[in-house]
């Protein structure tokens, strides 16, 4: 799990380079050829957005006291007592039903508007490794990616990106219905950050 967040971490930070290379070379001016710049990570609480647009998410204390793990308890019901990382943006549990288990991740990234999050999710589809399915039901706009041991939901709804994803043993296999059920989970968890 920490693996792919550093992963993660990295190509950004790759994107972020390449991009002000071009750009410092005069490249990108091509309109045949538009390179998408990545949205800035917020690193203060976020400001507000006009009028009309989304709500205005700031994170504060343990993500894991809000994320809504609910529609995974009924085939995966116990939770371990601590979860393997818990701070105010990243949330990874581990839940069990007799000998099989699944992870869990949820990432939350608070940006400075509405506009970025949505170019963070099209950029995300953009860059996406493996094929990607749109999929309604979590926030203003989301889509999936995975195969039969990972399935990962990116989304956002306002200035907040949420990004759920399960994880499981090869042999264990994730349930049929596991986007319906990540999809569940980010709407709770929007839901539950909600300001107000």
């Amino acid at each position: 799990m920490m693996a792919r967040q550093a992963r993660r971490s990295a190509v950004v930070a790759l994107a972020a380079a390449l991009l002000s290379t071009v750009a410092a070379c005069g490249g990108g001016d091509d309109a045949s050829s538009p390179i998408p710049e990545p949205p800035p990570l917020a690193t203060e609480a976020a400001t507000p957005t006009p009028a009309g647009s989304g709500p205005v998410y700031v994170l504060s204390g343990e993500l894991c006291k809000k994320a809504d793990q609910s529609p995974l308890a009924d085939l995966y019901p116990k939770e371990e007592a601590q979860p393997l990382v818990n701070t105010e943006r990243l949330c990874i549990t581990h839940r069990t039903s007799g000998e099989k288990g699944i992870d869990l991740t949820v990432d939350a990234e608070v940006l400075n508007d509405e506009g970025m999050a949505k170019r963070f999710v099209e950029t995300g589809r953009r860059l996406a490794k493996r094929p990607y399915t749109d999929v309604t039901g979590a926030g203003t706009d989301a889509h999936w990616s995975g195969d039969k041991d990972d399935v990962k939901l990116t989304s956002y709804n306002g200035n907040l990106v949420l990004e759920v994803e399960a994880s499981v043993n090869v042999a264990d296999g994730l349930p049929p219905d596991i986007v319906q059920r990540l999809v569940k989970v980010a709407a709770g968890t929007y839901q539950r950050l909600a300001p107000g």
